[in-house]
């Protein structure tokens, strides 16, 4: 309940039109993330999965932006990117925070709009559902950090595209009986963006 409420307060902030200004930007936000596990043996960019949500950014005069998101991320490992069997993947399920500082650059006068930006930052991942065979899923973390790093690119003054990448800070498995503790997520995610 308490984690529904946060994410509409948020949906509402991100598309209110008075955080459309000059200076306030919103974004929806759709893609695909295609992620791997260190020390599963599932090798590998192979596990697809979805992102999705929104983005809230403020930008200053010097052509930087301070973002927040929140989206729905869908990580894991697979062995292959189609057709697995029952234990050759990890599905995991992430609300995910990230917060962000981007460059922007290539200003084009006419519509008012920079075409390029680099990014980096740290994000908060809260893992609430997740299917592994051979692992106890009790023993993965519910709470995650990461950093991340993007480039991006508008096309015009409403539709973007991006490319970023997401490595966790910590492991995401602690198993007090065995050596599954060294698990660690890596994520790259592929995503258009509409800008409000």
């Amino acid at each position: 309940m308490f984690k529904s409420s946060i994410f509409l307060i948020f949906l509402l902030f991100v598309l209110s039109p008075d955080c459309t200004g000059q200076r306030f930007k919103a974004m929806a936000i759709i893609g695909a993330n295609a992620s791997q596990i260190d020390g599963d043996n599932l090798y590998g960019f192979n596990k697809l999965g979805i992102s999705a949500g929104g983005r809230l950014s403020y930008a200053n005069d010097k052509n930087i932006d301070y973002a927040l998101e929140m989206l729905y991320s869908q990580r894991g490992s697979s062995v292959k990117i189609f057709n697995n069997e029952d234990g050759d993947k990890i599905s995991l399920n992430y609300i995910e925070i990230p917060i962000i500082v981007g460059i922007r650059d290539w200003y084009n006068e006419k519509d008012g709009y920079y075409k390029v930006r680099a990014e980096g930052g740290i994000s908060y991942g809260y893992l609430f559902g997740a299917n592994a065979s051979g692992f106890q899923e009790e023993y993965f973390r519910k709470h995650d950090v990461s950093w991340l790093a993007a480039v991006g690119i508008n096309f015009n003054k409403m539709l973007g595209l991006s490319l970023r990448y997401t490595a966790s800070f910590s492991n995401m498995y602690k198993d007090p009986t065995a050596d599954r503790s060294t698990l660690k997520g890596y994520f790259i995610t592929l995503r258009s963006e509409i800008n409000f």
